[in-house]
């Protein structure tokens, strides 16, 4: 009974080891990957030009947050992000200037209807909330195509971070306003509209 209860002691010493060490791995590498992340999103130098900034290099950095989790009140990539942090640190990581909060996001850049809203663009929500008509959600233009309207965002909802969402029926009844800082999409799209009345 006695070697029986040594060898059970043995066993669960080993076993609380290997489990200890695959824990501590596991951590070493989450953490590794957080720092390789951050790294590879760092933003621009601060003499860079925002002007020259194109809708498709700002959504191809706002990319690699893909995946970062939803904090709020927070705008750092190695911790997360809430919906206007989020918008923010992409555009600021561009040398723009916007508003921190989502409520301002309104009074930023040229109002633009939602058929011509491009990758880079900011679209405006109200808050969750049923009922609500504030202010309380935005997130930057995707894609819009055949297959519809697509934005970037960090979200509290059940993805809880930065994702990629389709513009449906729910997000259609929150919207408010698509905005543009970018001024390269404002070319694009006089070139746009130059091509379709030839056509």
């Amino acid at each position: 009974m006695l070697a029986t209860a040594l060898v059970n002691s043995a066993y669960a010493a080993k076993h609380h080891k290997a489990h200890h060490k695959a824990k501590s791995k596991k951590h070493h590498v989450t953490e590794e990957f957080t720092r390789i992340k951050v790294d590879i999103i760092k933003p621009v130098s601060d003499d860079f030009n925002p002007d020259s900034v194109s809708g498709d290099s700002l959504i191809h950095f706002a990319e690699a947050l893909i995946g970062t989790p939803y904090r709020p009140a927070t705008s750092d990539p190695s911790v997360g992000f809430d919906c206007s942090g989020f918008v923010n640190y992409v555009f600021r990581s561009f040398n723009f200037s916007l508003p921190r909060s989502s409520g301002e996001f309104m009074d930023v850049g040229e109002k633009i209807n939602l058929a011509d809203a491009m990758p880079g663009d900011i679209i405006i929500f109200t808050s969750p909330q049923k009922h609500s008509h504030r202010v309380g959600h935005v997130g930057i233009i995707y894609s819009n195509n055949s297959d519809g309207v697509k934005f970037i965002h960090s979200t509290s909802g059940k993805e809880y971070g930065v994702t990629i969402t389709a513009m449906d029926e729910t997000y259609m009844n929150r919207f408010v306003q698509v905005v543009r800082v970018i001024k390269q999409n404002d070319q694009l799209q006089s070139v746009n509209t130059a091509l379709a009345a030839v056509r």
